[in-house]
């Protein structure tokens, strides 16, 4: 862990609310010269703090379905275990790869399908190539994901930014350019408008309307930065809630995005959990205080919780399709 003060903070937030904004922007909200937030998001980076940009991509509205997978490995040789997790990681198909301290299990999975169909005949053949090597796994499929920002890293925080990925399916036109500049985006959010014009072929006035496009139409639903948690000095824990009474869900959902600590929520179809929500802590003392209360303060309508922390990050990329595949798609449904 590295030794952040509190001015390092201070631009880790507006900068986790919106990674496109100029440093000058960043500035002014903290206080600070360009100079001195500029020299401050180069330290960072490069000590590995700060491991990348990228856009998050809402794939439902170009057509597409969000599944997920946990996987319990059997007992099998550290070097297999990486093999498989480089196999997830490197496979366009999969947008999320991440590494799990449970009993029940080692490696959590998502990938953006085309239906049910596709889903199964992708965990057949991706899964499938594994499955000796595989002890459990259980699948679902996101009707909801909800994202906050770090409200954590700092006192002066307004709000968390609530960011909505629906698995209600919107389809919205695309075409091969606007593949390109989504894939530049996902690749790095802080692109410059002129750098990414000339990378995809337009002009960049082509390429600011396009953008726009995209905002609006809610495929594109913000920019964040890759932070190391690890470096950052907190711990990422997941808690799996069933519940006795459904009418809480929207209470809980209140409660998650008002808490400085909560970053992301899932309402989810199959695997057997009602709501999921998922913590930053400096500490499992700072964590169990907080699941704490919302067990007492939702006692009458939790049944049952469960929960296991992220190790790692290893992937997230909202757009890691093959361009192939989406401009197919885009085909088969522009006729």
């Amino acid at each position: 862990m590295m030794e952040l003060d509190k001015k390092d903070r201070e631009i880790l937030y507006p900068l986790d609310l919106n990674a496109r904004q100029p440093v000058s922007s960043i500035a002014k909200k903290v206080r600070a010269s360009k100079e001195v937030v500029g020299y401050r998001i180069k330290r960072m980076t490069e000590i590995g703090l700060i491991k990348g940009y990228y856009a998050i991509i809402d794939l439902t509205k170009l057509g597409f379905m969000n599944a997920r997978v946990f996987l319990k490995f059997r007992s099998i040789p550290p070097e297999e275990e990486k093999e498989l997790i480089e196999f997830f990681i490197k496979h366009k198909r999969f947008w999320w790869v991440g590494g799990i301290t449970s009993s029940l299990y080692d490696l959590g999975i998502a990938c953006w399908v085309k239906d049910v169909l596709d889903f199964h005949e992708l965990k057949d053949s991706c899964i499938g190539k594994f499955r000796n090597k595989i002890e459990l796994l259980r699948d679902s499929f996101y009707s909801n994901i909800y994202s906050w920002r770090k409200k954590y890293l700092s006192e002066k925080h307004t709000d968390g930014v609530q960011t909505i990925i629906s698995g209600r399916r919107v389809f919205v036109r695309y075409d091969e350019q606007d593949v390109k500049i989504l894939t530049q985006l996902s690749i790095d959010a802080r692109i410059p408008i002129v750098e990414l014009a000339g990378k995809v072929g337009l002009s960049v006035t082509a390429v600011k309307h396009r953008f726009k496009r995209l905002k609006d139409n809610g495929v594109i639903l913000g920019f964040r930065p890759k932070i190391d948690l690890e470096k950052l000095g907190v711990y990422w824990y997941k808690v799996e809630f069933q519940l006795d009474d459904y009418g809480s869900k929207k209470e809980l959902l209140a409660y998650f995005a008002a808490h400085p600590n909560a970053v992301y929520a899932y309402e989810s179809i199959g695997g057997g959990t009602d709501i999921e929500v998922e913590f930053e802590v400096e500490n499992h003392t700072k964590f169990r205080e907080i699941l704490d209360k919302i067990r007492e303060r939702f006692r009458g309508s939790i049944r049952n919780y469960l929960y296991y922390v992220w190790v790692n990050e290893d992937k997230v990329s909202y757009f890691p399709m093959a361009g192939e595949l989406l401009l197919k798609t885009s085909e088969d449904k522009n006729k």
